[in-house]
């Protein structure tokens, strides 16, 4: 006979699920949407690609990962930077092809628009916005909230069904 979970216990997985969910989403991965949302907006610079390279490391499990480093100096009311951010989320693949293809994208010497933040001229992107990928793992803490109704759901049934009888 299989045990079952009690009802204190369902809800109490509910409640954990959906407090979880609502945290990361509310205090991590909403901010960071804003602000790619935000960066659609954002002026632009005339930017030249001063060094595109491929950067490989491995990590933990020893699977090697690759990461398209691009460094680009633009200028915003006459004062030079430097930056190398693509898009808000940088980061490494295992995929090495995907950040080839965005190294020829970015080649040394290319001229591109650097879209930066007028508070903070520094942070910069070459891609604004969120993307597919981003906006789906942005919204990834929703998915414990969903959980958790259906988990509440479930025990709803199971309580009519205690009460009434099947």
């Amino acid at each position: 006979m299989r045990k079952q979970t009690s009802v204190f216990g369902s809800l109490l997985i509910a409640i954990i699920f959906f407090v979880s969910g609502f945290m990361g989403w509310r205090h991590f991965t909403q901010p960071m949407l804003k602000e790619a949302r935000a960066s659609e907006k954002w002026p632009t610079a005339q930017g030249v690609i001063t060094a595109a390279e491929l950067g490989e490391s491995t990590n933990s499990d020893g699977t090697i990962m690759y990461s398209a480093n691009v460094y680009y100096d633009y200028t915003v009311n006459n004062r030079q930077y430097s930056s190398s951010g693509i898009t808000m989320a940088d980061g490494s693949s295992s995929m090495k092809n995907s950040e080839v293809k965005k190294l020829k994208k970015y080649a040394k010497g290319t001229s591109v628009a650097v879209y930066y933040d007028p508070e903070f001229p520094e942070s910069t992107v070459l891609e604004p916005g969120a993307g597919l990928w981003l906006g789906l793992l942005l919204r990834l803490p929703l998915l414990f909230c969903a959980v958790s109704v259906l988990i509440v759901l479930g025990l709803l049934a199971r309580i009519k069904r205690m009460l009434f009888g099947r």
